[in-house]
């Protein structure tokens, strides 16, 4: 059986000196757009889907049976392969930009035990 245990010790929220200089609702908002701005998973989904719209409709007897549509599905597929090579490049700087940002907002302290 768990029990819950409640500590004297309250979450240490993190120092941004940026942050403490601006008004409540400056602050807020840089808060907030920090938050809204966050890489997530869901970066290169629509690329993704658009891979198995593409592999579905590739399988259907239809396409199987046209050669110059076959030739048109091949180039399609290869300039959806380029773009998701591309949208992965896009995502790592997206990430690297985005961290160089929150750490201007919150800058590391020494012994600083966040994984970033």
């Amino acid at each position: 059986m768990w029990e819950l245990v409640l500590k004297e010790d309250k979450i240490k929220k993190e120092n941004s000196p940026i942050l403490e200089s601006l008004d409540e609702k400056k602050r807020k908002r840089v808060k907030k757009t920090l938050q809204t701005a966050e890489p997530t998973e869901y970066f290169g989904q629509d690329f993704t889907q658009l891979g198995e719209l593409i592999d579905m409709l590739k399988e259907l007897q239809f396409i199987k049976s046209d050669e110059k549509m076959v030739k048109r599905f091949k180039s399609i597929d290869e300039r959806n392969i380029d773009m998701l090579a591309l949208s992965s490049k896009l995502r790592k700087e997206y990430e690297l930009l985005y961290r160089q940002l929150r750490e201007i907002v919150y800058p590391k302290r020494k012994g600083d035990l966040r994984d970033e």
